[in-house]
C-alpha cells in the first residue's frame, strides 16, 4: 500500500537520506487539525513552515493519525525523509522546533530510523483520552481541555455502555463518513476496541479511555457524546448494541466537542 503525499506539489529531498520519526505534543485550539490544509492554519502545516528551510527543502510528513480542529495530542508520531546532513543534529533539529512553534506544537522525541518504517503503517494501537468536567460551575483552567457538563451524570451506567464496545465492531453509526465515499465504493468502517472505560477522579473530574488498532473520522468523540446522553438519562446502556447493529449516524447521539479529547499514545 502506498503512502499518498500529503502537498499537491512536493519537492522531495535529494541526495543521501536518512528517514526521521518526530513525535510532537500541541494544543490543538487554534489549529484547523493536524493535516494540512489550504488557506487554514494546521499543525503539519506550521511544521512544514519551519522545517522547510532548515531541510532545504519541503519534507513529506508521514502521520500515525489525523486529529481535528481542537484536538490535542500528548503523543503525535510523524515520519519523513530528510537530507542525511541536515538530519545529523537532531538536537539542533528538535530546539529550531520548539523555539519557534512552541509551547503549542513541542517536539518530544526526534531519532533517526529504519528507511522503511512509517508512522502511519507500522503504528499497531491508538490510544485517546477525553476529559469531561461534571460540576454546577465551569472551570476556566480546563475550558480548553475538558468539556463542561453541568447536569449531573450516572457513570455507572456510562461504563456499562463501554463493555459493548469491546471486540470487532462496523462502527459506521459512530463515524461521520469519509470524503470521497461512494455508496458503490463503501469504505471499511470496521474497528477493533481493546479497551474503554471510564474514571470518576474526583471533584467532578471525569476520564473517558479508548484504544484500539485505529479510529475513524468523529469515532471516539461520538462513542462520548452517547455515553454522556446515557449519563443524563436520556439514552440507556443497552442500546449501544442496537445502535452498532443500525450502522446508521441518525442512530447515534451528536459527537462531544472536540477539545475534550487528547491522542495519548500511538503503540508501535
Amino acid at each position: 500500500m502506498l503512502e499518498q503525499s500529503l502537498f499537491d506539489e512536493p519537492s522531495g529531498p535529494t541526495g543521501p537520506l536518512v528517514r526521521v520519526r518526530l513525535t510532537i505534543a500541541y494544543d490543538g485550539t487554534d489549529f484547523r487539525g493536524l493535516a494540512p490544509n489550504a488557506g487554514v492554519r494546521t499543525v503539519v502545516g506550521e511544521l512544514v513552515r519551519v522545517l522547510t528551510p532548515y531541510l532545504g527543502v519541503a519534507p513529506e510528513l508521514v502521520m500515525s493519525g489525523r486529529t481535528d480542529a481542537g484536538v490535542h495530542a500528548r503523543m503525535q508520531v510523524l515520519s519523513f525523509d530528510a537530507p542525511a546532513a541536515k538530519a545529523s543534529d537532531l538536537d539542533s533539529l528538535s530546539r529550531m522546533i520548539n523555539s519557534r512553534l512552541g509551547p503549542e506544537v513541542v517536539a518530544t522525541d526526534v531519532s533517526v530510523v529504519s528507511p522503511d518504517f512509517s508512522a502511519r503503517f507500522d503504528a499497531t494501537g491508538r490510544r485517546y483520552r477525553y476529559r469531561v468536567v461534571n460540576r454546577p460551575q465551569p472551570d476556566p483552567f480546563s475550558a480548553r481541555y475538558a468539556w463542561w457538563v453541568a447536569e449531573p451524570l450516572n457513570t455507572a451506567v456510562m461504563q456499562l455502555a463501554c463493555d459493548p464496545l469491546l471486540g470487532e465492531h462496523d462502527f459506521s453509526s459512530f463515524c461521520r463518513r469519509p470524503k470521497g465515499a461512494v455508496d458503490d465504493e463503501p469504505l471499511s468502517l470496521v474497528r477493533r476496541i481493546t479497551d474503554a472505560r471510564w474514571t470518576d477522579l474526583g471533584d467532578g473530574e471525569l476520564l473517558f479511555e479508548i484504544a484500539g488498532s485505529a479510529f475513524c473520522h468523529q469515532m471516539v468523540r461520538s462513542i462520548v457524546g452517547f455515553h454522556v446522553a446515557v449519563g443524563r438519562g436520556k439514552r440507556t446502556a443497552g442500546e449501544i448494541r442496537a445502535v452498532l447493529a443500525a450502522r446508521d449516524r441518525q442512530a447515534a447521539e451528536q459527537p462531544a466537542p472536540p477539545h475534550g479529547l487528547t491522542l495519548w499514545l500511538v503503540d508501535y
